[in-house]
Protein backbone atom coordinates (compact mmCIF):
# COMPACT_ATOMS: atom_id res chain seq x y z
CA UNK A 1 0.00 0.00 0.00
CA UNK A 2 1.45 3.11 -0.64
CA UNK A 3 2.26 5.69 2.12
CA UNK A 4 -0.60 7.94 3.74
CA UNK A 5 0.34 10.94 5.06
CA UNK A 6 -1.36 12.98 7.77
CA UNK A 7 -1.19 16.19 5.75
CA UNK A 8 -3.19 14.31 2.89
CA UNK A 9 -6.24 14.05 5.49
CA UNK A 10 -6.20 17.88 6.22
CA UNK A 11 -5.69 18.57 2.95
CA UNK A 12 -9.04 16.54 1.83
CA UNK A 13 -11.12 17.76 4.87
CA UNK A 14 -10.23 20.85 3.56
CA UNK A 15 -11.72 20.24 0.30
CA UNK A 16 -14.22 18.56 2.02
CA UNK A 17 -15.40 21.87 4.03
CA UNK A 18 -15.49 23.78 0.48
CA UNK A 19 -17.12 21.76 -1.36
CA UNK A 20 -20.42 21.51 1.64
CA UNK A 21 -19.60 25.33 2.01
CA UNK A 22 -20.35 25.48 -1.99
CA UNK A 23 -23.08 23.20 -2.45
CA UNK A 24 -25.19 24.05 0.92
CA UNK A 25 -24.77 27.96 -0.60
CA UNK A 26 -26.06 26.68 -4.14
CA UNK A 27 -28.80 24.51 -2.55
CA UNK A 28 -29.94 28.02 -0.81
CA UNK A 29 -30.10 29.96 -4.31
CA UNK A 30 -33.85 30.75 -4.93
CA UNK A 31 -35.18 28.56 -8.03
CA UNK A 32 -34.67 30.53 -11.10
CA UNK A 33 -36.98 32.19 -12.74
CA UNK A 34 -38.18 33.16 -15.65
CA UNK A 35 -40.68 35.78 -17.13
CA UNK A 36 -43.80 34.69 -16.68
CA UNK A 37 -43.31 31.82 -14.62
CA UNK A 38 -44.40 31.63 -10.80
CA UNK A 39 -42.15 33.13 -8.31
CA UNK A 40 -41.98 30.15 -6.23
CA UNK A 41 -43.46 26.85 -8.24
CA UNK A 42 -42.78 24.43 -5.28
CA UNK A 43 -44.36 26.74 -3.21
CA UNK A 44 -47.20 25.90 -5.35
CA UNK A 45 -47.60 22.33 -5.11
CA UNK A 46 -47.28 22.81 -0.86
CA UNK A 47 -49.74 25.19 -0.75
CA UNK A 48 -51.80 22.47 -3.04
CA UNK A 49 -51.02 19.49 -0.97
CA UNK A 50 -52.12 21.04 1.90
CA UNK A 51 -55.63 22.38 0.12
CA UNK A 52 -56.25 19.02 -0.49
CA UNK A 53 -55.73 17.63 3.31
CA UNK A 54 -57.84 20.37 4.40
CA UNK A 55 -60.14 19.65 1.73
CA UNK A 56 -60.44 15.82 2.69
CA UNK A 57 -60.84 16.62 6.74
CA UNK A 58 -63.49 18.94 5.99
CA UNK A 59 -65.32 15.79 3.65
CA UNK A 60 -64.63 13.48 6.68
CA UNK A 61 -65.88 15.77 9.03
CA UNK A 62 -67.82 17.45 7.62
CA UNK A 63 -66.87 20.84 8.98
CA UNK A 64 -66.34 22.72 6.42
CA UNK A 65 -66.70 26.25 8.17
CA UNK A 66 -64.05 25.24 10.61
CA UNK A 67 -61.68 24.15 8.09
CA UNK A 68 -61.80 27.35 6.13
CA UNK A 69 -61.16 29.18 9.44
CA UNK A 70 -57.92 26.83 9.56
CA UNK A 71 -56.89 27.68 5.82
CA UNK A 72 -55.96 30.92 6.96
CA UNK A 73 -52.60 29.67 7.60
CA UNK A 74 -52.28 29.12 3.59
CA UNK A 75 -52.64 33.11 3.13
CA UNK A 76 -49.40 33.71 2.62
CA UNK A 77 -46.58 33.66 0.24
CA UNK A 78 -46.54 34.84 -3.88
CA UNK A 79 -50.11 36.76 -5.16
CA UNK A 80 -50.25 33.19 -6.93
CA UNK A 81 -50.18 31.73 -3.22
CA UNK A 82 -52.48 33.91 -2.21
CA UNK A 83 -55.05 33.83 -4.30
CA UNK A 84 -55.18 29.94 -4.44
CA UNK A 85 -56.22 30.99 -0.76
CA UNK A 86 -59.13 33.07 -1.94
CA UNK A 87 -59.92 30.68 -4.60
CA UNK A 88 -60.08 27.91 -1.68
CA UNK A 89 -61.85 30.35 0.75
CA UNK A 90 -64.52 30.82 -1.95
CA UNK A 91 -65.14 27.01 -2.45
CA UNK A 92 -65.48 26.45 1.35
CA UNK A 93 -68.32 28.75 1.14
CA UNK A 94 -66.04 31.77 3.01
CA UNK A 95 -66.45 34.84 1.11
CA UNK A 96 -65.10 37.45 3.74
CA UNK A 97 -62.17 35.01 4.46
CA UNK A 98 -61.62 36.04 0.38
CA UNK A 99 -62.71 39.65 0.41
CA UNK A 100 -60.09 40.13 3.22
CA UNK A 101 -57.27 38.53 1.94
CA UNK A 102 -57.61 40.38 -1.55
CA UNK A 103 -57.54 43.59 0.79
CA UNK A 104 -54.45 42.62 2.23
CA UNK A 105 -52.71 41.71 -0.23
CA UNK A 106 -53.75 45.02 -1.95
CA UNK A 107 -52.29 47.32 0.69
CA UNK A 108 -49.38 45.11 0.50
CA UNK A 109 -48.98 45.75 -3.11
CA UNK A 110 -49.62 49.60 -2.39
CA UNK A 111 -46.62 49.40 0.41
CA UNK A 112 -44.56 47.83 -1.43
CA UNK A 113 -44.87 49.60 -4.88
CA UNK A 114 -46.16 46.47 -6.91
CA UNK A 115 -48.68 45.64 -9.38
CA UNK A 116 -50.41 42.73 -10.45
CA UNK A 117 -49.15 41.44 -13.77
CA UNK A 118 -52.21 41.35 -16.35
CA UNK A 119 -52.61 37.64 -16.27
CA UNK A 120 -52.67 38.15 -12.23
CA UNK A 121 -54.77 41.14 -12.29
CA UNK A 122 -57.51 39.08 -14.54
CA UNK A 123 -57.56 36.32 -12.23
CA UNK A 124 -58.29 38.98 -9.25
CA UNK A 125 -61.18 40.31 -11.02
CA UNK A 126 -63.07 37.14 -11.47
CA UNK A 127 -62.34 35.94 -7.91
CA UNK A 128 -63.68 39.44 -6.90
CA UNK A 129 -67.19 39.18 -8.34
CA UNK A 130 -67.30 35.44 -7.40
CA UNK A 131 -66.32 36.75 -3.89
CA UNK A 132 -69.34 39.27 -4.22
CA UNK A 133 -71.57 36.71 -5.20
CA UNK A 134 -71.72 37.30 -8.41
CA UNK A 135 -71.69 34.48 -11.79
CA UNK A 136 -68.37 35.16 -14.37
CA UNK A 137 -69.14 36.15 -17.80
CA UNK A 138 -69.15 33.94 -20.06
CA UNK A 139 -65.67 34.83 -21.91
CA UNK A 140 -63.68 35.01 -19.06
CA UNK A 141 -61.02 32.44 -19.11
CA UNK A 142 -61.33 29.62 -16.65
CA UNK A 143 -59.89 29.65 -13.38
CA UNK A 144 -58.28 26.32 -13.72
CA UNK A 145 -55.75 27.39 -15.88
CA UNK A 146 -54.50 30.01 -13.86
CA UNK A 147 -55.10 28.11 -10.28
CA UNK A 148 -54.80 24.31 -11.25
CA UNK A 149 -56.16 22.42 -8.92
CA UNK A 150 -58.31 25.34 -7.02
CA UNK A 151 -59.56 26.75 -9.49
CA UNK A 152 -61.00 23.19 -10.82
CA UNK A 153 -62.40 22.83 -7.31
CA UNK A 154 -63.90 26.48 -7.56
CA UNK A 155 -65.77 25.77 -10.82
CA UNK A 156 -66.56 22.34 -10.45
CA UNK A 157 -70.14 20.99 -10.63
CA UNK A 158 -72.21 19.36 -7.75
CA UNK A 159 -70.98 16.03 -9.20
CA UNK A 160 -67.78 17.08 -9.59
CA UNK A 161 -67.06 18.76 -6.30
CA UNK A 162 -68.22 15.39 -4.55
CA UNK A 163 -65.53 13.51 -6.59
CA UNK A 164 -62.82 15.73 -5.68
CA UNK A 165 -64.21 15.65 -1.70
CA UNK A 166 -64.46 12.23 -1.92
CA UNK A 167 -61.27 12.00 -3.60
CA UNK A 168 -59.15 14.31 -1.02
CA UNK A 169 -60.98 12.44 2.08
CA UNK A 170 -59.20 8.78 0.91
CA UNK A 171 -56.28 10.45 0.79
CA UNK A 172 -56.18 11.81 4.25
CA UNK A 173 -57.36 8.39 5.81
CA UNK A 174 -54.24 6.64 3.68
CA UNK A 175 -51.65 9.24 5.09
CA UNK A 176 -53.23 9.60 7.63
CA UNK A 177 -53.05 5.74 8.98
CA UNK A 178 -49.48 5.70 7.69
CA UNK A 179 -48.49 8.59 10.28
CA UNK A 180 -50.46 6.26 12.66
CA UNK A 181 -48.39 3.49 12.00
CA UNK A 182 -45.32 5.54 11.90
CA UNK A 183 -46.27 6.81 15.51
CA UNK A 184 -47.04 3.47 17.43
CA UNK A 185 -43.33 2.89 15.45
CA UNK A 186 -42.01 5.42 16.91
CA UNK A 187 -42.97 4.66 20.85
CA UNK A 188 -41.95 1.11 20.17
CA UNK A 189 -38.51 2.75 19.16
CA UNK A 190 -38.55 4.65 21.80
CA UNK A 191 -38.73 2.02 23.95
CA UNK A 192 -35.75 0.27 21.98
CA UNK A 193 -33.40 2.96 22.01
CA UNK A 194 -33.41 3.58 25.39
CA UNK A 195 -32.91 -0.37 25.58
CA UNK A 196 -29.93 -0.40 23.49
CA UNK A 197 -28.33 2.84 25.35
CA UNK A 198 -28.78 0.77 28.96
CA UNK A 199 -27.35 -2.15 27.29
CA UNK A 200 -24.68 -0.60 25.70
CA UNK A 201 -23.88 1.49 29.06
CA UNK A 202 -23.48 -2.06 31.06
CA UNK A 203 -21.38 -3.20 28.58
CA UNK A 204 -23.47 -6.22 26.78
CA UNK A 205 -23.50 -4.47 23.38
CA UNK A 206 -20.59 -3.00 22.17
CA UNK A 207 -19.37 -1.29 18.48
CA UNK A 208 -19.67 -2.87 15.18
CA UNK A 209 -16.84 -1.38 13.73
CA UNK A 210 -14.15 -3.02 12.46
CA UNK A 211 -10.71 -1.97 14.51
CA UNK A 212 -9.26 1.30 12.96
CA UNK A 213 -6.20 1.75 11.23
CA UNK A 214 -3.66 4.51 9.85
CA UNK A 215 -4.85 3.73 6.18
CA UNK A 216 -8.31 5.09 6.87
CA UNK A 217 -7.05 8.48 6.98
CA UNK A 218 -7.24 7.62 2.99
CA UNK A 219 -11.15 7.24 3.09
CA UNK A 220 -11.05 11.22 4.07
CA UNK A 221 -9.52 11.72 0.03
CA UNK A 222 -12.34 9.34 -1.27
CA UNK A 223 -14.59 11.52 0.23
CA UNK A 224 -13.41 14.65 -1.01
CA UNK A 225 -12.95 12.92 -4.52
CA UNK A 226 -16.47 11.83 -4.39
CA UNK A 227 -18.26 15.12 -3.76
CA UNK A 228 -15.83 16.43 -6.79
CA UNK A 229 -17.61 13.88 -8.98
CA UNK A 230 -21.13 14.07 -7.41
CA UNK A 231 -21.48 17.30 -8.40
CA UNK A 232 -19.72 16.77 -12.09
CA UNK A 233 -21.90 13.66 -12.89
CA UNK A 234 -25.46 15.35 -11.58
CA UNK A 235 -24.68 18.81 -13.38
CA UNK A 236 -23.81 16.57 -16.15
CA UNK A 237 -27.12 14.71 -15.89
CA UNK A 238 -28.53 17.79 -15.78
CA UNK A 239 -27.48 19.38 -18.73
CA UNK A 240 -28.37 16.11 -20.70
CA UNK A 241 -31.97 16.44 -19.34
CA UNK A 242 -32.28 19.95 -19.87
CA UNK A 243 -31.84 19.45 -23.66
CA UNK A 244 -34.42 16.51 -23.57
CA UNK A 245 -37.28 16.79 -20.82
CA UNK A 246 -39.67 17.99 -23.14
CA UNK A 247 -39.08 14.96 -25.40
CA UNK A 248 -38.61 11.83 -23.32
CA UNK A 249 -38.80 12.95 -19.16
CA UNK A 250 -38.08 9.65 -18.36
CA UNK A 251 -34.54 9.68 -19.77
CA UNK A 252 -33.49 12.44 -18.94
CA UNK A 253 -34.74 11.50 -15.31
CA UNK A 254 -32.70 7.87 -16.09
CA UNK A 255 -29.40 9.93 -16.84
CA UNK A 256 -29.90 11.28 -13.40
CA UNK A 257 -30.33 7.97 -11.96
CA UNK A 258 -26.76 6.17 -13.92
CA UNK A 259 -25.07 9.62 -12.80
CA UNK A 260 -26.15 8.90 -8.84
CA UNK A 261 -24.39 5.41 -9.12
CA UNK A 262 -21.74 6.33 -11.21
CA UNK A 263 -20.63 8.57 -8.33
CA UNK A 264 -19.39 5.53 -6.60
CA UNK A 265 -16.48 5.68 -8.54
CA UNK A 266 -14.62 7.40 -6.37
CA UNK A 267 -14.05 4.39 -4.71
CA UNK A 268 -11.38 3.27 -6.98
CA UNK A 269 -9.44 5.89 -5.47
CA UNK A 270 -9.19 4.01 -2.10
CA UNK A 271 -7.85 0.57 -4.52
CA UNK A 272 -5.59 3.31 -6.42
CA UNK A 273 -3.97 4.04 -2.91
CA UNK A 274 -2.82 0.83 -2.42
CA UNK A 275 -5.93 -0.92 -0.35
CA UNK A 276 -7.08 -4.04 -1.16
CA UNK A 277 -11.03 -4.90 -2.26
CA UNK A 278 -11.74 -7.01 0.46
CA UNK A 279 -10.66 -4.71 3.13
CA UNK A 280 -12.42 -1.58 1.55
CA UNK A 281 -15.54 -3.63 1.89
CA UNK A 282 -14.71 -4.46 5.15
CA UNK A 283 -13.77 -0.62 6.25
CA UNK A 284 -16.95 0.76 4.59
CA UNK A 285 -19.42 -1.49 5.70
CA UNK A 286 -20.39 -3.74 2.11
CA UNK A 287 -20.56 -6.48 4.43
CA UNK A 288 -23.48 -8.68 5.14
CA UNK A 289 -23.23 -8.52 8.84
CA UNK A 290 -24.71 -11.56 10.79
CA UNK A 291 -27.25 -12.54 7.80
CA UNK A 292 -28.95 -10.41 5.32
CA UNK A 293 -32.17 -11.42 6.62
CA UNK A 294 -31.41 -10.43 10.40
CA UNK A 295 -29.76 -7.18 8.86
CA UNK A 296 -32.29 -5.89 6.89
CA UNK A 297 -35.14 -6.60 9.90
CA UNK A 298 -32.85 -4.52 12.27
CA UNK A 299 -33.06 -2.58 9.77
CA UNK A 300 -36.38 -1.98 10.38
CA UNK A 301 -35.59 -1.94 13.85
CA UNK A 302 -33.20 0.90 13.43
CA UNK A 303 -35.99 2.53 11.56
CA UNK A 304 -38.34 2.80 14.35
CA UNK A 305 -35.62 4.05 16.98
CA UNK A 306 -34.85 6.89 13.80
CA UNK A 307 -38.76 8.15 14.62
CA UNK A 308 -38.48 9.63 18.40
CA UNK A 309 -34.48 11.03 16.93
CA UNK A 310 -36.76 12.78 14.28
CA UNK A 311 -39.63 13.84 16.54
CA UNK A 312 -36.74 16.09 18.15
CA UNK A 313 -35.88 17.15 14.72
CA UNK A 314 -38.86 18.50 13.84
CA UNK A 315 -39.23 20.29 16.80
CA UNK A 316 -36.52 22.39 16.49
CA UNK A 317 -37.45 22.76 12.19
CA UNK A 318 -40.83 24.45 13.76
CA UNK A 319 -38.58 26.78 16.36
CA UNK A 320 -36.72 27.53 13.39
CA UNK A 321 -39.58 28.28 11.20
CA UNK A 322 -40.99 30.48 13.94
CA UNK A 323 -37.81 32.39 14.15
CA UNK A 324 -38.16 33.00 10.58
CA UNK A 325 -41.67 33.96 10.49
CA UNK A 326 -40.50 36.14 13.22
CA UNK A 327 -37.92 38.46 10.97
CA UNK A 328 -39.86 37.70 7.63
CA UNK A 329 -42.41 39.87 9.17
CA UNK A 330 -40.47 42.72 10.06
CA UNK A 331 -39.40 46.07 8.40
CA UNK A 332 -38.26 45.65 4.88
CA UNK A 333 -38.88 41.70 4.55
CA UNK A 334 -40.72 40.87 1.71
CA UNK A 335 -44.53 40.01 2.23
CA UNK A 336 -44.86 37.77 -1.02
CA UNK A 337 -41.42 35.70 -0.46
CA UNK A 338 -42.16 31.99 -1.26
CA UNK A 339 -43.35 29.62 1.11
CA UNK A 340 -41.35 26.69 -0.65
CA UNK A 341 -38.07 26.91 2.36
CA UNK A 342 -37.46 23.15 3.65
CA UNK A 343 -39.34 21.41 0.95
CA UNK A 344 -37.47 19.02 -1.61
CA UNK A 345 -36.89 20.20 -5.25
CA UNK A 346 -38.61 16.64 -6.12
CA UNK A 347 -41.87 17.36 -4.89
CA UNK A 348 -42.47 19.30 -8.43
CA UNK A 349 -41.03 16.80 -10.40
CA UNK A 350 -43.31 14.48 -8.41
CA UNK A 351 -46.18 17.04 -9.37
CA UNK A 352 -45.80 17.17 -12.69
CA UNK A 353 -44.07 14.18 -13.99
CA UNK A 354 -45.87 11.37 -15.35
CA UNK A 355 -45.96 7.80 -14.00
CA UNK A 356 -42.63 6.57 -15.60
CA UNK A 357 -40.82 9.86 -14.13
CA UNK A 358 -42.29 9.06 -10.90
CA UNK A 359 -40.80 5.65 -10.67
CA UNK A 360 -38.04 6.30 -11.27
CA UNK A 361 -38.15 9.24 -8.71
CA UNK A 362 -39.30 6.69 -6.30
CA UNK A 363 -35.82 4.71 -7.37
CA UNK A 364 -33.71 7.88 -6.95
CA UNK A 365 -35.03 8.23 -3.62
CA UNK A 366 -35.65 5.03 -1.92
CA UNK A 367 -32.98 2.63 -3.68
CA UNK A 368 -30.46 5.30 -5.15
CA UNK A 369 -29.71 7.25 -2.69
CA UNK A 370 -29.67 4.80 0.61
CA UNK A 371 -26.76 2.80 -1.39
CA UNK A 372 -24.74 5.60 -2.18
CA UNK A 373 -25.21 7.81 0.37
CA UNK A 374 -24.91 5.18 2.97
CA UNK A 375 -21.63 4.66 1.33
CA UNK A 376 -19.84 7.72 1.32
CA UNK A 377 -21.39 9.39 4.45
CA UNK A 378 -21.88 6.57 6.99
CA UNK A 379 -19.31 4.18 5.06
CA UNK A 380 -16.61 6.20 4.08
CA UNK A 381 -17.10 9.39 6.04
CA UNK A 382 -17.72 8.00 9.47
CA UNK A 383 -15.13 4.97 9.46
CA UNK A 384 -12.52 7.92 8.91
CA UNK A 385 -13.99 9.77 11.69
CA UNK A 386 -13.87 7.52 13.65
CA UNK A 387 -10.58 5.84 13.42
CA UNK A 388 -9.12 9.62 12.99
CA UNK A 389 -10.91 10.63 16.70
CA UNK A 390 -10.81 7.58 18.63
CA UNK A 391 -7.76 8.87 20.33
CA UNK A 392 -9.80 11.17 22.53
CA UNK A 393 -12.30 8.45 23.86
CA UNK A 394 -14.26 5.47 22.28
CA UNK A 395 -18.03 7.90 23.89
CA UNK A 396 -16.44 11.19 22.48
CA UNK A 397 -15.69 9.92 18.96
CA UNK A 398 -18.65 8.30 18.20
CA UNK A 399 -20.80 11.24 19.47
CA UNK A 400 -18.20 14.08 17.33
CA UNK A 401 -18.47 11.46 14.75
CA UNK A 402 -22.33 10.98 14.32
CA UNK A 403 -22.64 15.01 14.66
CA UNK A 404 -20.28 16.20 12.36
CA UNK A 405 -21.26 13.28 9.78
CA UNK A 406 -25.45 14.08 10.33
CA UNK A 407 -24.29 17.86 9.41
CA UNK A 408 -22.61 17.29 6.70
CA UNK A 409 -25.15 15.14 5.28
CA UNK A 410 -27.81 17.58 6.53
CA UNK A 411 -26.52 20.56 4.57
CA UNK A 412 -25.88 19.49 1.24
CA UNK A 413 -29.23 18.54 1.14
CA UNK A 414 -31.48 20.87 -1.11
CA UNK A 415 -34.51 21.68 1.99
CA UNK A 416 -32.28 24.42 2.95
CA UNK A 417 -31.18 25.30 6.33
CA UNK A 418 -34.62 25.17 7.85
CA UNK A 419 -34.82 21.17 7.43
CA UNK A 420 -30.94 20.56 8.53
CA UNK A 421 -32.51 19.91 12.64
CA UNK A 422 -34.89 16.76 10.82
CA UNK A 423 -32.14 15.65 8.06
CA UNK A 424 -29.25 15.72 11.18
CA UNK A 425 -31.78 13.68 13.32
CA UNK A 426 -32.55 11.14 10.56
CA UNK A 427 -28.89 10.90 9.99
CA UNK A 428 -28.06 10.51 13.50
CA UNK A 429 -30.16 7.02 13.60
CA UNK A 430 -28.44 6.43 10.24
CA UNK A 431 -25.16 6.26 12.37
CA UNK A 432 -26.49 4.55 15.05
CA UNK A 433 -26.67 1.60 13.31
CA UNK A 434 -23.96 2.16 11.30
CA UNK A 435 -22.13 1.88 14.99
CA UNK A 436 -23.79 -0.91 16.29
CA UNK A 437 -23.93 -3.65 13.77
CA UNK A 438 -20.75 -2.12 11.45
CA UNK A 439 -22.58 -3.27 8.40
CA UNK A 440 -24.32 -0.64 6.42
CA UNK A 441 -27.49 -2.68 5.18
CA UNK A 442 -29.39 -1.64 8.47
CA UNK A 443 -28.54 1.95 8.02
CA UNK A 444 -29.58 1.81 4.28
CA UNK A 445 -32.78 -0.25 5.06
CA UNK A 446 -33.54 2.81 7.37
CA UNK A 447 -32.86 5.72 4.45
CA UNK A 448 -34.63 3.56 2.06
CA UNK A 449 -37.66 3.38 4.29
CA UNK A 450 -37.37 6.86 5.50
CA UNK A 451 -37.19 8.30 1.99
CA UNK A 452 -39.89 5.33 0.26
CA UNK A 453 -42.56 6.50 3.36
CA UNK A 454 -42.22 10.61 2.39
CA UNK A 455 -42.42 9.83 -1.21
CA UNK A 456 -45.35 7.71 -0.82
CA UNK A 457 -47.30 10.54 1.01
CA UNK A 458 -46.06 12.75 -1.62
CA UNK A 459 -47.58 10.37 -4.58
CA UNK A 460 -50.72 9.75 -2.39
CA UNK A 461 -51.75 13.40 -2.35
CA UNK A 462 -50.30 14.81 -5.61
CA UNK A 463 -51.40 11.63 -8.23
Amino acid sequence: MKEHKAAFVKVAWGLIIVFVAGMAVLQALPEKVEKGDSQDPTGLVMIQLQGEYLLGVASLLGATEEIAQQASILDVGTVEQRQRFMAFSIALGDTTLAKQSALRMQTELLEQGRELSQEQAKVQESLDLLAQGSVLPEDSQPLQEQLGWFGALLEADASTRAQMEASAGLKVLIVGSMVSIMGLAAIAGFVMLVVLFVRTLSGSISTGLTKGRASHGIYAEVFALWLLLFVVLMSGAAILGSNIAEENAPLAMGFSLIAFFASLLALFWARFRGIGWSQIRSDIGWTRGRGLVKESLLGVVGYAMMLPILGVGVILVLVLLAVQAYFASGVGSDPFAGTSGGAHPIVLEIANGGWQVRILLVSLAAVAAPIVEETMFRGVLYRQLRTSSNSIGIALSIVLSILLTSFLFAAIHPQGWIAVPALMAIAIGMNLMREWRGTLLPSMIVHGVSNGIVTSMMLVFLS
